[in-house]
C-alpha cells in the first residue's frame, strides 16, 4: 500500500515519519503542485489547509486546495481512497466550520472511496507556536521567558504519534473516529512546563516523569530548545587527584553505559534517532564531533566537544545523530538514557545517516 500525504505541515510531517520508519507502508510526501506521482497512491490523506488568517480568504483557499486535488485526480483518471482530516470545529456555525462541511460535501459528491475524521487538540514536537496548539505556544513562550496567560479549563488532548497510529487504523478500515486520550487541566500543563524550565534548563536535572502524557509533554518541551542551547554545562571539580563531576541528576530510572572510539574518522557511532527516548552523553576524554539532523530535512548541525569542556549533550527526538572521534587519542564517552534496554518491548532506535 502506498499512502500519499497532501499537506506536510506539523501533522503531515509526523504522519510521514511514523509511516516511513515504524510501519511497512510506503509513503509519499506530495508536492504543493501535484504531479503524476499521485498515480502511485492507493490512499491520499488530505490535510492541506490553513487555519489562521482572514476567515473569508481561508474559506476560499481551503476549498480551492480540495478542489485542486480532485481536479488532478480527474485529469489522471485516478480514484484512490481519500482520508480528509477535519476538526472538532467542523460543526461550528461560522466559516471555519462551513469550509470543512463544504469540503466534505465536495469529496462525497466526487463519488470515490472517502472518509472524513475530526481531529481533537493535537500536540507534539515541532508544532507551530501561536497557531493551533496552546502547548506549542506555552513551550515557546516559557523557554523564551515570555509571559503566558491562560484560563482554568481542561482540554482534551491527543499526542501526535498516537494520532498517527489512529490514522493508520482509519486508512486500514479498522477505525471510524479519532479519539483523544487525555483530558488535562491547562494549569497542569503550565505548571509542568515552568517547573521543567527551572529543573531541566537551569538546574540541569532530568525531572520526574509520572506517566506517558508527561513523557510526551517533556519531549515536546525539549523540541523548542534552540539547537545552539543543547550543550548543558556541568561543574568540573578538579584537584591534584584529577576531576570529579556529576553527569546526570535524574528523578527517573535509566541506564548508563560508556564507549571508546578509536582515533580514526571512519569509526562513527550513532547514525540513528529516537522518538521518545531521553538520551544524554558526555565526552570524558578526547575530542568528538557531534552531528545532528532533523529527519526529513537537510540541515546538519555540528558540535565540537572536548573532554575538558565540562558539558553534556541531550539528543532531541526526531534528530538523527552521530559521534566521531576527531582527535589523536581514543575517545571515551559516557551515555545515560531513561530506557532500560532489557525491559523495553520495542527499542526506540531508528537508523538513518546524518
Amino acid at each position: 500500500m502506498v499512502v500519499g500525504i497532501n499537506g506536510v505541515g506539523f501533522i503531515g510531517y509526523h504522519l510521514w515519519a511514523y509511516l516511513n520508519y515504524k510501519t511497512d507502508v510506503d509513503v509519499i510526501r506530495l508536492p504543493n503542485e501535484l504531479t503524476d506521482e499521485i498515480l502511485q497512491c492507493d490512499v491520499i490523506v488530505h490535510m492541506k489547509e490553513r487555519n489562521r488568517g482572514d476567515v473569508n480568504q481561508l474559506y476560499i483557499d481551503n476549498r480551492e486546495s480540495s478542489r485542486s486535488l480532485l481536479d488532478k485526480l480527474d485529469e489522471l483518471g485516478h480514484t484512490p481512497k481519500i482520508i480528509y482530516t477535519s476538526s472538532i470545529h467542523e460543526d461550528a456555525d461560522n466559516l471555519n466550520g462551513k469550509w470543512r462541511r463544504d469540503n466534505i460535501k465536495m469529496f462525497k459528491e466526487w463519488g470515490g472511496d472517502f472518509k472524513s475524521v475530526k481531529l481533537p487538540n493535537i500536540y507534539g514536537p515541532f508544532c507551530k507556536p501561536n497557531y493551533n496548539s496552546f502547548i506549542a505556544t506555552f513551550c515557546d513562550k516559557i523557554i523564551k521567558g515570555e509571559d503566558v496567560t491562560y484560563n482554568g479549563d481542561s482540554v482534551n488532548l491527543l499526542y501526535v504519534e498516537d494520532l498517527c497510529i489512529q490514522l493508520l487504523e482509519v486508512i486500514n478500515g479498522e477505525r471510524d473516529e479519532i479519539e483523544y486520550t487525555d483530558t488535562v487541566p491547562v494549569e497542569y500543563v503550565y505548571n509542568k512546563l515552568t517547573n521543567w524550565k527551572d529543573e531541566y534548563l537551569k538546574q540541569n536535572k532530568i525531572p520526574y516523569i509520572d506517566y506517558s502524557f508527561d513523557l510526551n509533554l517533556f519531549n515536546t518541551f525539549r523540541s523548542y530548545i534552540d539547537d545552539d542551547c543543547r550543550l548543558f554545562p556541568i561543574k568540573l571539580n578538579e584537584d591534584n587527584r584529577g576531576k570529579l563531576s556529576e553527569l546526570v541528576i535524574s528523578k527517573i530510572p535509566g541506564q548508563i553505559f560508556y564507549s571508546t572510539t578509536k582515533p580514526d574518522t571512519k569509526h562513527i557511532r550513532g547514525n540513528h534517532f529516537h522518538t521518545k527516548r531521553i538520551e544524554r552523553f558526555c565526552i570524558l576524554e578526547g575530542t568528538a564531533q557531534v552531528s545532528i539532523r532533523k529527519i526529513g530535512t537537510n540541515e546538519v548541525k555540528v558540535y565540537s566537544i572536548n573532554g575538558d569542556d565540562g558539558v553534556v549533550f541531550d539528543t532531541p527526538v526526531y534528530y538523527t545523530h552521530n559521534l566521531k572521534n576527531i582527535g589523536n587519542t581514543p575517545l571515551i564517552a559516557c551515555f545515560w538514557m531513561n530506557d532500560i534496554l532489557s525491559e523495553v518491548k520495542v527499542d526506540d532506535t531508528y537508523f538513518e545517516e546524518v
